[in-house]
């Protein structure tokens, strides 16, 4: 029996077993590295090794002890933090995966947008940022309205949008403030290292896929909806329901971007908008996707699993001839958020327990418990989420009118007040 490796797995109930469960149904035996146990029910895993992976060194020489006495076949992680470690194991295990010396491409997004340049128009116009005196060199030459944030982040983290110069000295300061180290150890990574770049107007994608001996196999574009403040991801629809025109043009330009970033045997998840001036990349990030877009929305939709040819990626096996039309499904797929709307302790969700009751809905996933802390943005990037659902319908409009039921009457409560109906109609 073959042995797969997962540092860490997803946060997100429902979400972060699925991987382990199509993993252990096609035979493998699991082994999961963790900075803290998870607590999953049962012998899910196989074995379960907790260990700081932020100490890459001492992670590194763990599994090499490690394969000494049981071979891996495989590693796996699905965060961002992680790429880099993934990519120094599977050198030091001779497995498939991305070269250490570009990892950097895709960890690092000033490197990122550095090797995308090549392509002309491919993404937007950028400038590193390291002080205050750099912010407003960048701002001036390349404008406003402009997106600033941490290069090392991923989920949204740390992201500004710059509209004015009014109050850039206090935007620096609440974005030095907001990602210390100290309050996130993700940025530990590229500490004190930031980007400034063009803000991009347009509606927001994602594309899913791998890349195998150097060519890229896309499993789906997914059509996003992000908070117009620090672009909080909290709709997302699987397959696109764009003009094939469209689509066609975001391919190319997903196969162009991850070839000038010079990574294989990986998977990737891609995140762009479509301008006046056609699709513009965003970022690029070596791993799976999140927001249950590999767990569920793509098995769900066309009946075919994503995560079983992410495996057959990082154990070698071949999957050009045996890709599966992702696209062509006879669903379409959902994951949408419950947000707050603003900072407090959360009381309750209500009218949560009858939303099961409703057609098209198929898991409900609470994020909170009663006497959570919820903060908002810029102070933390997650915390305002309460819940996520996943959903299902012949359409885009199918889903939509079954998101407008549920909000019709949920309501969200923070400190025994009433905040607001989630009609997400400040976004």
């Amino acid at each position: 029996m073959e042995t797969l490796l997962f540092i860490n797995i997803r946060s997100h109930k429902v979400e972060r077993v699925q991987p382990i469960i199509e993993a252990k149904n096609l035979g493998y035996r699991v082994v999961l590295m963790a900075d803290k146990n998870p607590k999953l029910i049962g012998k899910l895993v196989d074995e379960l090794i907790i260990i700081d992976s932020y100490d890459i060194q001492k992670t590194i020489n763990t599994v090499i002890e490690y394969n000494k006495n049981i071979k891996i076949s495989g590693v796996f992680t699905w965060s961002d933090k992680d790429v880099e470690l993934v990519s120094f194991l599977n050198k030091e295990l001779g497995l498939p995966g991305i070269n250490p010396e570009i990892v950097q491409n895709v960890r690092n997004k000033y490197f990122m947008r550095q090797a995308m340049s090549s392509v002309k128009g491919l993404c937007p116009n950028f400038q590193e940022v390291k002080s205050l005196n750099d912010l407003k060199e960048a701002v001036a030459n390349i404008g406003m309205p402009g997106i600033l944030k941490p290069v090392g982040a991923s989920g949204s983290k740390g992201i500004f949008k710059i509209e004015s110069k009014t109050h850039l000295e206090d935007t620096f300061n609440l974005l030095l403030d907001s990602t210390s180290p100290n309050k996130d150890k993700v940025y530990s990574y590229y500490p004190n290292l930031y980007i400034y770049e063009e803000y991009i107007e347009g509606e927001e994608f994602s594309v899913e896929g791998v890349v195998q001996n150097k060519e890229v196999f896309i499993a789906g574009i997914t059509d996003k909806r992000v908070t117009p403040k620090f672009s909080l991801e909290y709709i997302a629809f699987f397959p696109s329901d764009k003009p094939e025109k469209v689509k066609d043009e975001i391919k190319k330009k997903t196969k162009l971007a991850i070839q000038s970033l010079k990574i294989d045997h990986c998977a990737f998840h891609l995140e762009g908008r479509l301008t006046e001036s056609g699709f513009k990349v965003i970022e690029i990030a070596a791993r799976p996707a999140g927001g249950f877009i590999t767990s569920h929305l793509i098995r769900l939709s066309s009946g075919h699993s994503f995560i079983e040819k992410i495996i057959d990626v990082a154990i070698g096996n071949n999957v050009k001839d045996s890709w599966p039309d992702y696209e062509n499904g006879n669903k379409k797929l959902c994951f949408y958020s419950i947000r707050a709307h603003q900072s407090g302790l959360f009381k309750k969700i209500a009218g949560l327990d009858f939303i099961m009751e409703i057609p098209g809905v198929i898991a409900v996933i609470p994020l909170k418990e009663e006497g959570d802390e919820v903060i908002m943005p810029p102070q933390h990037f997650s915390s305002c989420f309460i819940a996520n659902i996943i959903l299902e319908g012949e359409s885009t409009e199918d889903i939509e009118n079954t998101i407008d039921e549920i909000e019709s009457f949920i309501k969200v409560e923070i400190q025994c007040c009433l905040l607001y109906t989630s009609d997400a109609a400040d976004e």
